[in-house]
């Protein structure tokens, strides 16, 4: 009897399918690499089991690291399996399920990305087979996401634009890695030893996207280590207000021509005093009553937040819990493979519009657990659900990409079954999740300009008024709240007369910017696209950050283990180790572009190009090695 092969990318994913399936895996399965039962095969991968050969594959004469061999670029790159006993077994235990004469389709289970469709091409590839295969691609471990998955697979044929796209990546990536490492450290590695004092000559590593985060770093640590502070000066006034009674703070304004720029987008000059032009207008103000100018009073509606994506969600669990970024990515693959959330590997903040419908029963299975109870039995309160199709914040097809943002699923958690820092991170998502189904918190803000002599002094408050989502997720809060009065400032009536009970000297100083924790960087990685001046490129490129969701936790640790930055367990914060440093400044010498966020997101575009098939695979890899060509002629004719 013929039956269907399924392929997942790892074992703990099998299970899913296996139980869709009727299958058992037991301990002799695991041992033998694959289960089966009278109507289908499930088998596994251990994620990557292929890898791109390295150059001396090609030719013996590339072990040795010279210049003049330089650029490698392969007319056909050539594939191997990866050199480890336990993955060559495995390898083969899947290269013969796939020639077994009963085996009549092939399923390809692994996840569902960019990634994912790699891993299944290459062993598809390397073992020869024929057979037709087909993808299944889902956004959750549940069973019925997994049935439904197996029922909707479509024929291999209609992923080849991400295989592809997959494929330009790892080509990319391999060029990039071999051909700037080597002339590097050819070049410079005996000068770098020689600065850090290192007995061996050492090696530079060099990587498309890895070379370009270190140059956020040490960028930021030059910045800071350069920064001269500033001293400018304020004026605070101290007021008593004559009929209503209200002691209230307020601070001296910049006053602006009519048709000028609003105070609040002057440049940092332009809002700054010196110190004897601050104390003019203290001596000038000194024993002079004051005057409510205008009272504006607004309500403010504060729509809840948008949904995780992951960058999202390590930042939040960095800020709240201190979890390292990488810790967080496993944490909710983890929770992912245990069925409790959709798939973590995703860039999207909203829903697509075909899983709406399955919001209901997730918010039921939400309700059988007793955390999370309360808040579902709030929402039905409210009565018909917000969100549907036509809502636009939180559902929006347009901007999904492979995946929608990260939800629970109806799976109900056993949150004692889960480690602190695993309930921590399910903790934020459900609540994040759950807070979309409540209405807006509701502020009152009253903004107050008090007059003295033509002098302008502002105060302003905000009160919540209905706490709307904020009963269910607690949002980190904003750096410029520090500046909102407590005063009832509601009570004031404009041409009110005020006392004016203290004029002050603010002395402050401009502060540098912050060093990036691991999570700060991961999302300066994701929003490359700030740093391009020019705007219709940047519209080009907004969706495309520094790497992908999947890659940009691995990037920051690879850093780390090579000795090109440090992260304190503690803070997160990240700076640059002197190595790193060095690197940066004989890269900035000879190629200063392998540092530009702008140039690495492009790369990003082109990828993201082929899979919409906006343009081919044979583009993308003849500008990519035009690009390799040129680079690597600049950095020897540098440094000859």
């Amino acid at each position: 009897m013929a039956k269907p092969l399924y392929i997942t990318e790892k074992p703990s994913v099998a299970g899913s399918f296996a139980s869709v399936l009727g299958i058992e895996i037991n301990k002799s399965d695991r041992g033998r690499g694959y289960a089966e039962n009278g109507q289908a095969i499930i088998s596994w991968c251990y994620g990557h089991l292929v890898t791109m050969a390295y150059p001396e594959e090609y030719d013996p004469a590339y072990k040795s690291w010279r210049v003049e061999h330089l650029p490698i670029i392969p007319r056909e790159f050539k594939y191997k399996i990866i050199d480890n006993v336990g993955i060559e077994k495995q390898f083969e235990v899947i290269r013969q399920l796939m020639h077994r004469q009963d085996v009549s389709m092939i399923y390809s289970c692994t996840d569902s990305g960019r990634e994912g469709e790699y891993i299944f091409r290459l062993v598809y590839q390397l073992s020869g087979a024929d057979k037709p295969a087909k993808r299944v691609w889902i956004s959750s471990q549940t069973e019925d996401a997994v049935k439904k998955g197996i029922e909707a697979a479509k024929d291999l044929s209609e992923y080849d634009s991400l295989s592809q796209a997959a494929y330009c990546r790892a080509k990319e990536d391999w060029l990039f890695g071999m051909n700037f490492s080597r002339i590097y450290t050819c070049q410079y590695g005996q000068q770098l030893s020689a600065r850090l004092k290192e007995k061996k000559r050492s090696v530079i590593a060099i990587g498309r996207v890895m070379t370009c985060v270190l140059g956020l770093v040490v960028n930021r640590e030059l910045e800071i280590r350069n920064f001269v502070p500033k001293i400018h000066y304020g004026v605070a006034a101290n007021f008593l207000s004559q009929d209503s009674g209200v002691a209230y703070k307020g601070k001296w304004q910049p006053q602006t021509a009519k048709g000028a720029k609003p105070a609040d987008t002057l440049e940092d000059d332009e809002k700054y005093l010196g110190q004897e032009e601050a104390q003019n207008i203290i001596d000038k103000l000194q024993g002079h009553e004051a005057t409510v100018n205008k009272v504006e009073i607004k309500v403010k509606k504060e729509p809840p937040p948008l949904l995780f994506n992951l960058a999202e969600l390590q930042s939040e669990a960095n800020k709240k819990y201190k979890l390292p970024v990488d810790k967080t990515l496993a944490i909710a693959q983890s929770l992912y493979e245990k069925k409790l959330i959709s798939y973590p590997r995703t860039d999207s903040r909203v829903l697509s519009s075909d899983i709406v419908a399955e919001l209901p029963r997730v918010l039921n299975g939400l309700y059988k657990n007793a955390a999370f109870k309360d808040a579902v039995i709030r929402i039905k309160e409210f009565g018909k659900l917000t969100i549907d199709k036509s809502s636009k914040r939180f559902v929006d097809d347009s901007k999904v990409t492979d995946h929608y943002a990260i939800i629970p699923t109806y799976v109900s958690a056993d949150l004692s079954r889960l480690d602190p820092d695993s309930r921590n991170v399910y903790n934020l998502i459900v609540k994040r999740f759950l807070a979309i189904f409540y209405p807006p918190a509701i502020y009152n803000t009253v903004k107050i300009e008090t007059e003295i002599k033509g002098e302008i002094f502002v105060a302003s408050s905000k009160t919540l008024n209905d706490a709307g989502w904020k009963e269910i997720y607690e949002i980190s809060p904003a750096k410029n709240e520090e500046d909102i009065s407590t005063s009832p400032l509601h009570l004031l009536s404009k041409k009110e007369k005020c006392a004016t009970t203290a004029l002050d000297l603010e002395q402050k100083e401009t502060k540098p910017p912050s060093r990036f924790s691991d999570a700060a960087l991961i999302l300066t990685m994701e929003k490359a696209g700030k740093y391009i001046e020019n705007e219709e490129l940047r519209e080009q490129i907004k969706t495309c950050g520094i790497g992908t969701s999947a890659t940009r936790a691995g990037i920051i640790k690879k850093l780390q283990d090579i000795g090109y930055i440090k992260i304190n367990a503690k803070t997160r914060i990240v700076t640059p180790e002197p190595k790193g440093e060095v690197i940066v400044e004989l890269i900035r010498r000879s190629a200063q572009e392998l540092l530009n966020p702008v140039l690495t997101a492009s790369w990003e575009k082109g990828l993201s190009m082929i899979q919409n098939k906006e343009i081919t695979a044979e583009v993308f890899e003849a500008k990519l090695e035009s690009y390799i060509t040129r680079t690597i002629a600049k950095v020897k004719k540098i440094g000859i």
